[in-house]
């Protein structure tokens, strides 16, 4: 069975270097990262991006990439973006069946001391960010809806960078299965 994976979490979470990583253990996976798509199109389409308000061709675009994702040969699909609200995430999660994909959410629940921390010392450059606004405005906006059961086929909480090493470490084969099997939930 292939398996769909969503991170959830505000910026600076570690949800591009988490994708990165898990990639890099499933040689049959694929990461789809809005913040990549936002700053393409800012980079290169900035009069297509709105200045206010959802940045709808962004999720076009992830809408049309997931499909060429589910039509492919790749096992994991890694969908890293916030996704901070439960109708945000059933809406990706709807094109894929059930009956083809088992599901994973992956929260980053960690102390906002570390957020915080990590907003302080980003060394990103925020290319990807419309307006004026900085990653600490976005950090102060975001609010996540907890993940209930149902969301998904399975929840995995992270409440310390420890626990993303310990999840990195039970990736032990490229189809997930013994890291579905093995990761307890909250």
């Amino acid at each position: 069975m292939r398996t769909v994976l969503l991170t959830i979490g505000p910026t600076h979470a570690g949800k591009t270097t988490f994708a990165r990583q898990l990639a890099q253990r499933l040689p049959a996976s694929f990461v789809i990262d809005q913040d990549l798509q936002a700053r393409f199109l800012l980079e290169h389409y900035p009069d297509l991006v709105p200045t206010e308000g959802p940045n709808q061709i962004k999720h076009d675009l992830t809408g049309w990439l997931i499909e060429q994702a589910i039509t492919s040969s790749v096992e994991t699909i890694i969908l890293c973006n916030a996704n901070t609200t439960r109708i945000g995430r059933k809406q990706l999660l709807d094109p894929f069946s059930r009956s083809t994909f088992r599901s994973i959410l992956v929260w980053f629940d960690l102390p906002e001391a570390t957020f915080l921390n990590r907003l302080t010392h980003s060394k990103r450059d925020g290319r990807e960010i419309r307006g004026d606004s900085s990653y600490y405005d976005i950090y102060q906006r975001q609010r996540i809806e907890s993940p209930v059961t149902g969301e998904a086929d399975k929840i995995v909480r992270l409440r310390s960078t420890e626990d993303v090493d310990t999840f990195l470490d039970h990736v032990t084969n490229p189809t997930l299965d013994a890291l579905f099997d093995a990761v307890s939930t909250d």
